[in-house]
């Protein structure tokens, strides 16, 4: 990891490098607007030819759901202590995101008036379980839980042919929370056409959720508009500031456990004013990388965008952390719960006790961020993300009177004279 004293020129030109938001690989717009028009046209025609072509798997319309007799039993096959796992961690997960469950106001204006917001989930959703290196149970329970506290009435699950059986996990974790009839073996652009569109297998949804891979996630980005999406979310990241009083060893294998990931891209960065801490974090996490998953790619997400920041002060370090707004922060130093007040991230995680890995596997809070500087304007995955609101007004006559004047004389202001009209009429005889 680079050694940057912040606000010198290697430190301008580490943040100037630093890529904010994804962006598809070359070729992969013009593939996804492909296989997205295709599936718009064919429907379950589409869907089956490129399922074959992308996943190997030649299916029929019919066994493109999976029964829940055959989910069930693919869950029987998860291993028992993992399971259990996941089911205190859903316990958790759930818990926490009741207490986000809006239930909306009214308020009486007098004289038989009123005024009101009623909050109502979305009608239904799709969810992407991805395949592969990024398939995991924790994501599901993740996603999945929000949308079942929200109360959306209707549910679908994409997810690759030969997921559920490589990964008996992710079928345990779908029967966890109870999605064991809404499954279906689709993965890829297609998953996201069919999701957005419809076929004869499968109903369009409102909003879509959920990883991918860069096709899935550029076919959502097609697709928003038609329907609703969650974040476009980039690699993982995570910025630690500390001094003095941190562990060194803590600090770097916290730093390696985001860095692991395996795209190669995660932003890995120590903020501290302790220049004995830097050295020894430096050393640690370059000795720490053989044990770490994807060593390759480790070290290259390490090369490319790993930093520790010297600051002068804690106190500047808050405003280093917040020109990145990242993913996660971790405070590891004196007075933590003081200066995670003033930290601007998706998830801070507060003391020497507090490592990201608990966010990520279900200590309670959302493990889908912003990422890529978003947690400016952004927040984390909710349940208020699966709930509409909208506003309710009833007016009586001597209500409607009593605002009158106000609608018509701003009406006119503004050169609308028939929603002046709309008004006034009401009060001629």
């Amino acid at each position: 990891m680079r050694l940057i004293t912040y606000g010198s020129a290697d430190w301008k030109r580490y943040r100037a490098a630093l890529a904010r938001g994804a962006a598809p690989r070359p070729g992969v717009r013009a593939a996804v607007a492909r296989v997205l028009r295709d599936v718009r046209r064919e429907g379950d025609a589409a869907v089956l030819r490129y399922t074959a072509r992308f996943d190997g798997v030649r299916l029929t319309a019919r066994a493109l759901r999976v029964s829940p007799a055959e989910l069930s039993a693919t869950a029987r096959r998860a291993d028992a202590q993992l399971v259990t796992a996941l089911k205190a961690m859903a316990h958790r997960i759930e818990t926490y995101h009741r207490r986000q469950v809006e239930r909306g106001f009214k308020v009486a204006l007098g004289q038989g008036s009123w005024l009101a917001e009623v909050v109502r989930p979305i009608d239904s959703v799709g969810l992407y379980v991805p395949g592969g290196a990024g398939a995991y149970p924790s994501s599901v329970l993740m996603n999945a839980i929000p949308a079942r506290v929200a109360g959306v009435p209707r549910i679908a699950v994409v997810t690759p042919p030969k997921a559920l059986e490589q990964n008996p996990a992710l079928a345990a974790a779908l029967a966890i929370v109870g999605l064991e009839a809404c499954v279906y073996r689709i993965g890829g652009a297609q998953a996201v056409a069919a999701l957005a569109f419809g076929t004869a297998s499968v109903a369009p949804v409102a909003k879509i959720v959920g990883p991918g891979n860069a096709y899935v996630a550029e076919a959502k980005r097609q697709v928003r508009g038609r329907v609703e999406i969650d974040q476009d979310a980039g690699p993982s990241e995570v910025v630690i500031l500390a001094d003095e009083t941190a562990d060194a060893g803590w600090v770097a294998v916290d730093l390696l456990a985001q860095a692991e990931h395996g795209t190669g891209d995660e932003t890995v960065v120590l903020v501290t004013p302790s220049r004995s801490l830097a050295a020894e974090v430096a050393r640690l996490v370059e000795s720490g990388t053989v044990a770490a998953a994807n060593t390759n790619a480790t070290r290259r997400s390490l090369a490319r965008r790993g930093a520790i920041v010297l600051v002068k002060s804690l106190k500047q370090g808050v405003a280093v952390v917040n020109d990145f707004a990242p993913e996660h922060v971790e405070i590891q130093a004196r007075g933590s719960v003081q200066l995670a007040r003033n930290i601007v991230a998706g998830a801070i995680f507060v003391g020497h006790h507090t490592p990201v890995a608990v966010g990520d596997y279900g200590v309670g809070p959302n493990h889908v961020l912003p990422t890529g500087g978003a947690a400016r304007v952004s927040s984390p995955l909710s349940v208020r993300d699966f709930m509409r609101r909208q506003s309710v007004v009833c007016l009586s006559e001597k209500g409607l009177r009593r605002i009158a004047n106000d609608v018509v004389t701003v009406a006119r202001a503004e050169g609308f004279r028939a929603h002046a009209e709309s008004v006034l009429t009401r009060f001629e005889r």
